[in-house]
């Protein structure tokens, strides 16, 4: 009975001095994850410099998937959204963007209430956090349409580069984004099709890309008439003559 009442107490003492270390460990953990987003890569070109992620920590203190990211999200917790400090500011945007590669579709309702909020510093980090959990998912265009569709919620500069963002999936060798996947592909031309016939304010970038992911349309008669009902009334200038020359450009080719 003795020895039963040694081992069980030996047990609880184990298991007190695990907890204890489980707490100070977390500790040392959110702080490596600080350490990775706060990582400023050397200004001199050097083919051996190894870029930090998550992964490091995830290895360094053996953890898995789900207590990486749920480190991940006490990081994106500890500064709030009326943090002004630049470096907790991008602590806190850094967790967001990893809870798009670590949590994927379980967290997108998280991801989405920042995404949602304006006046949220980390927004556009929640956008591209969905953009990755969503690339190879048909709701990837829904997600897209629903930011460069709201100047209620998303600035100029952000509905840009959410059509930028969602471009360089299909530009190879031009961009982070890109996606070596021909449906995702098709989904993205098919959205800047659709665009072309709607898009007023980046119209002539959308032009663009429609007629590079889609061939058929550049000389179609589809385009012509986007581009005219599109095209503002007493335009001047410079931007009269790129919708010129995109008129021009749209035109039927000799013979057709």
């Amino acid at each position: 009975d003795v020895k039963i009442m040694n081992r069980i107490n030996l047990c609880a003492i184990v298991a007190i001095i695990v907890l204890s270390s489980s707490a100070a460990t977390q500790e040392e953990r959110i702080a490596e994850l600080e350490r990775i987003a706060l990582y400023e890569p050397s200004d001199w070109i050097d083919e051996n410099e190894v870029i930090p992620t998550p992964d490091n920590a995830k290895k360094k203190f053996n953890l898995t998937n789900g207590q990486l990211l749920e480190d991940i999200k006490v990081l994106e917790k500890k500064y709030s959204v009326s943090e002004t400090n630049e470096e907790k500011q991008l602590c806190r945007k850094m967790a967001v963007g990893w809870i798009g590669t670590y949590g994927m579709t379980n967290e997108v309702s998280y991801l989405k209430n920042i995404m949602n909020n304006s006046n949220d510093y980390a927004q556009e980090y929640a956008l591209a956090a969905l953009i990755h959990v969503f690339k190879n998912n048909s709701m990837l265009i829904s997600l897209i349409k629903s930011v460069v569709t709201n100047k209620v919620d998303f600035s100029y500069e952000k509905r840009r580069s959410a059509y930028t963002t969602v471009y360089g999936m299909c530009t190879k060798d031009r961009s982070d984004y890109y996606i070596d996947d021909p449906t995702v592909h098709a989904r993205i031309a098919s959205f800047f099709l659709e665009q072309a016939a709607v898009e007023k304010e980046f119209s002539l970038f959308v032009d663009r890309v429609a007629c590079e992911l889609n061939p058929s349309y550049r000389h179609s008669q589809q385009r012509r008439d986007n581009l005219a009902r599109l095209r503002p009334a007493g335009l001047t200038g410079e931007q009269a003559e790129i919708y010129d020359a995109r008129q021009r450009d749209a035109l039927p080719k000799e013979g057709e």
